[in-house]
């Protein structure tokens, strides 16, 4: 009898021993367990929420962008607004008035000097988005009354507003009612004067109403293999860099000197500059020829179509003969001024 009993107060006792040890541990106090809480709420990876906000152009997430970026329909509405508002106050000029001018020769300049330095790639282009321009020549549709636009490029070789660009930019046979410019910045200037025009060599110096421009350095001619770097306006897709290297020199039927090169650029990029090495002009773009090696009246020789010739749409027989002629396309020339036809327009000031 007293050994069960003895058994049972030995269990209540170890019972008892073992609560109050339990009782008597260290406890974490209620604020590190909190701190320790709000540690691993803040060591979770935080939730990437997407901006609602409409991004302007030349930035990315409201922050500014070393380089333009814009759209298509915000420069075209930009130039059209500010074209048309100068346009307005009596301070554009036309095709037609501007034209009077493309007989001038030579003007004088003071260009800026070249330098040796080689330019990497990235900071050529941040340093030509500061000389390049985009020239728009407005016409004003009588039937609805609305702007239309034709674009092209151009770049500036002084401080005091003088750029240069492709001579068919104003020699044309459209009529403008206004030929106006814009910077990357969005700053829009009209086009006052032609100071000197070659319709040959497809070269043209003009004036713009503007002060401390950027001028682009002119350099000497480059050999073919050398590396080159071009930023333009092709298809309206604005400040448009492309590399490649000069392909070869030939000479038209007029004896005119014209540079090939394998940088890419279209439609929009007449008047843009072509670089060298260390970042100054040794070109300007002028036009693209198609290599076309069908059609019977190739006879086994290929042929060169300029872009603006377009088939022709009259009569259903003359669009067959026109579509035979275009068969085969193999290959596009990117004719350049050589930067020499530039200097010739320039005379050097006392």
């Amino acid at each position: 009898m007293r050994r069960p009993l003895l058994c049972l107060a030995a269990t209540m006792l170890m019972v008892w021993i073992g609560f109050r040890l339990s009782a008597d541990e260290p406890r974490a106090p209620q604020n590190l367990i909190q701190q320790a809480a709000n540690v691993e709420t803040v060591t979770k990876p935080p939730v990437i929420r997407k901006s609602k906000k409409r991004e302007r152009s030349g930035q990315v997430a409201g922050k500014a962008l070393p380089y333009p970026v814009f759209g298509i329909d915000e420069v075209l509405d930009h130039l059209t607004k500010a074209g048309a508002k100068l346009h307005k106050a009596g301070k554009t000029k036309g095709d037609v008035e501007l034209r009077k001018q493309l007989d001038r020769r030579t003007c004088e300049l003071t260009l800026p000097t070249a330098t040796d330095d080689p330019i990497a790639d990235r900071d050529l282009y941040l340093r030509a988005c500061e000389s390049v321009f985009i020239v728009c020549s407005l016409y004003k549709n009588e039937s609805h009354g609305e702007w239309q636009t034709s674009l092209a490029t151009a770049f500036a070789v002084t401080e005091d507003g003088v750029l240069t660009t492709s001579c068919h930019v104003f020699d044309n046979e459209d009529s403008a009612d206004a030929i106006v410019v814009m910077d990357a910045k969005k700053n829009v200037y009209p086009v006052t004067e032609l100071l000197a025009a070659n319709k040959l060599t497809d070269t043209c110096l003009f004036r713009i109403d503007a002060k401390n421009l950027k001028p682009l350095p002119l350099a000497e001619d480059a050999v073919p293999g050398a590396h080159v770097r071009v930023v333009a306006h092709p298809g309206d897709s604005f400040y448009f860099f492309s590399s490649g290297h000069v392909a070869n020199y030939e000479r038209d039927s007029d004896s005119i000197l014209w540079m090939n090169v394998t940088a890419d650029f279209g439609q929009g990029s007449s008047g843009g500059p072509v670089f060298n090495e260390q970042g100054h002009v040794i070109g300007q773009v002028s036009r693209t020829f198609t290599l076309y090696a069908g059609g019977s009246e190739t006879r086994g020789r290929p042929r060169r179509v300029a872009g603006d010739i377009k088939p022709t749409d009259k009569k259903a027989t003359e669009k067959k003969a026109t579509a035979e002629e275009f068969m085969d396309p193999q290959m596009v020339f990117k004719s350049c001024v050589p930067v020499q036809s530039i200097r010739a327009l320039v005379k050097p000031k006392p």
